[in-house]
């Protein structure tokens, strides 16, 4: 039997019905972390002999892209609930011939995310995942080594695309509006997180309904009259959060009054003496809204929010 090369080539989202015509609002997960896709019995069935009997067989696909931008966000949101398309190539198994997976026309997967900014950098994690029928799967499995690939305009290769490639840029973490949370070159921890709460259909894929968010920064201007500052603050403030793009471009994240509340903590120990702040809530998915362009955080012809863009929560 021949050697089967490992490596997973292009993975690739776009709107749910448009793979088999032309991709509507492709997007690459591009330059990115390790990604895996496995398949896995799902729901056996166990008898009296304790033998495991066929049911369903689970597709799960988890990959960490390192190209998020306000775009990005914006179609995942979208794409929830399995309202959309994917395609999955894996490298050559040959001099020319690869696997190719659509999850389409039937096929579309559950779609999970966790969206990070943070002293490190920024990344977004998706997870992919549903179970068919074993039969079904196994005709969808047969049809991956024969099924030719789309091409994706403006994505070649895996989609690595440096122009949206960003790293770690502090510019605004604000509670109240306007008022800083400290300043950054003090700062141990800085963060923004959100990621899907989902519940499970009986074939394993995710329907979400809400967005889970948590903020949080340490620091070191840990004063007494710092820790007073802070807990003199409204518990549900307004909360700004934003990062540096290119040029005058940013990613802003706002988070209207009564949205997150306020967790505070001080430590001082023989090492450290620092403040930590905790801003969490869970906001609807319908409850998110987008502004672009100018004065938004992107470039005045950006109407999707490559460039940059800001996002609302709770307004």
């Amino acid at each position: 039997m021949p050697y089967a090369a490992a490596g997973l080539k292009q993975i690739v989202m776009c709107n749910k019905g448009t793979l088999a015509t032309t991709p509507v609002d492709p997007i690459a997960l591009g330059i990115r972390k390790d990604a895996v896709l496995s398949i896995n019995h799902f729901k056996q069935v166990e008898d009296y002999r304790k033998r495991k009997l066929r049911n369903y067989l689970n597709f799960k696909l988890e990959g960490e892209t390192m190209q998020p931008t306000v775009f990005l966000f914006k179609k995942l949101l979208d794409w929830i609930n399995g309202n959309f398309d994917l395609q999955v190539v894996t490298q050559n198994q040959s001099s020319s011939a690869k696997d190719v997976w659509k999850f389409n026309a039937g096929k579309e997967l559950g779609l999970d995310f966790d969206w990070t900014y943070n002293q490190d950098g920024r990344s977004c994690k998706i997870s992919f995942e549903r179970a068919f029928p074993y039969n079904d799967a196994v005709t969808f499995i047969d049809a991956a080594d024969s099924t030719t690939a789309v091409s994706f305009a403006g994505i070649t290769d895996d989609g690595t695309d440096l122009t949206i490639y960003r790293g770690a840029s502090p510019d605004k973490f604000e509670k109240p509006a306007a008022s800083s949370l400290g300043s950054f070159n003090l700062v141990t921890v800085r963060s923004l997180n959100i990621k899907t709460e989902n519940k499970k259909s009986i074939d394993n894929m995710s329907i979400v309904d809400n967005l889970m968010i948590t903020l949080e920064m340490t620091g070191r201007e840990a004063s007494i009259s710092d820790f007073v500052t802070r807990l003199n603050k409204g518990m549900l403030d307004e909360v700004i959060f934003q990062e540096k793009n290119s040029g005058t471009y940013y990613d802003k994240f706002m988070f209207n009054t009564n949205v997150l509340s306020q967790t505070d903590e001080m430590v001082i120990n023989d090492d450290e003496r620092t403040l930590k702040i905790v801003l969490e809530g869970r906001v609807p998915i319908y409850s998110v809204s987008f502004l672009y362009g100018t004065g938004n955080g992107g470039d005045a012809t950006d109407t999707k929010g490559t460039t940059g863009g800001t996002v609302k929560f709770g307004y």
